[in-house]
């Protein structure tokens, strides 16, 4: 544990499972309460380093705040255990809109997964082996991980300051990644808990699989906007280090995200016919046809997201074509 501001302290929670990214845990110790940006995996690891991070400094979790920037498992898997203690949880209302996320649709219920497996064209009847292997490999991820869960929350919207001592944290919409995805912008000191919006190594995921939802578009104006807006600011993401030149790495994923697109349209374009999600999300990615194994299973899904969250963008720019056909969305250039 390390303090990286004033009475702000940082743990780093490493895993061994390279398709784990490390998770930082930030936590501001202020006389009277004490806040905390975001949890982690519910795992028995996880909760013994958290744990031990609050003890250490001392803080009650009766007088502890938990500040979630997202509802993804690896932010509020320790939400219940944190709240059986007595802390306090908040966030933005709009998070609990989960039929939005793809992750909540694989983690919720059988239902909802089905749902979402047709819409990019994997049925049991069409693809049988796909569809069984990740109907399977999901029941795993419950008892690995648990199921998405629901917990009570304080609402907490965009434009409300949170007082905390000698900070006062602004909450600011970064909507792109999920659909309420917040972050704490502390002005004064030129300080940013930005969540999943922006980080180094990896292009972060807009995991929809909505109609009309915009995502991708909401995601790359908020890039845009956290140029001009943080330029000056540290920024701490809740993965891999600080963001030191926040220009630089929000062209990188916005360029990320365009260069897909303009691959997308030319397998559509060389295609000429309607293509699904999963169809076109194959070739984009250089992956099999086949059932994925079960450590790729969750990149898989990863990667369907992302091929419907660019298509929708160039469907959204007039770019494609949609149409829908008993559930299955097509796309044709």
């Amino acid at each position: 544990m390390q303090e990286i501001y004033h009475n702000i302290f940082q743990e780093t929670i490493s895993y061994s499972d390279r398709h784990m990214s490390p998770r930082n845990l930030y936590l501001i110790r202020q006389p009277g309460r004490s806040l905390m940006v975001d949890t982690s995996f519910r795992f028995e690891r996880d909760w013994e380093i958290l744990s031990g991070m609050v003890e250490a400094l001392g803080v009650s979790y009766k007088d502890l705040d938990v500040f979630i920037t997202h509802d993804h498992p690896d932010h509020t898997g320790l939400v219940p255990a944190l709240q059986e203690l007595g802390a306090s949880v908040l966030m933005n209302p709009e998070e609990t809109r989960k039929r939005a996320d793809l992750l909540h649709c694989y983690l919720a219920d059988e239902e909802s997964r089905v749902q979402n497996l047709r819409t990019v064209g994997v049925t049991e009847k069409d693809t049988p082996e796909v569809y069984q292997a990740i109907m399977e490999y999901t029941g795993r991820a419950y008892a690995e991980r648990g199921k998405a869960q629901d917990f009570s929350f304080i609402p907490t919207c965009p434009g409300e300051t949170l007082g905390y001592g000698e900070y006062g944290f602004d909450v600011v919409s970064l909507k792109g990644h999920t659909f309420g995805q917040c972050g704490l912008y502390e002005k004064t000191r030129g300080l940013l808990f930005c969540g999943d919006q922006i980080m180094t190594t990896i292009v972060p995921i807009v995991g929809s699989q909505q109609k009309d939802l915009g995502l991708l578009k909401c995601y790359m104006e908020s890039l845009g906007d956290m140029k001009h807006r943080y330029a000056d600011c540290r920024i701490l993401p809740c993965h891999y280090g600080p963001i030191e030149d926040v220009e630089k790495e929000a062209n990188r994923i916005i360029l990320g995200y365009l260069d897909k697109c303009e691959i997308m349209k030319r397998i559509l374009e060389e295609d000429r016919g309607f293509m699904t999600t999963r169809d076109v999300g194959v070739r984009a990615y250089g992956r099999s046809q086949g059932p994925p194994d079960y450590r790729h299973f969750v990149s898989c899904t990863q990667i369907w997201a992302k091929t419907f969250s660019c298509l929708e963008f160039m469907y959204g720019e007039g770019l494609v074509e949609r149409n829908e056909r008993e559930g299955i969305i097509y796309w044709k250039s």
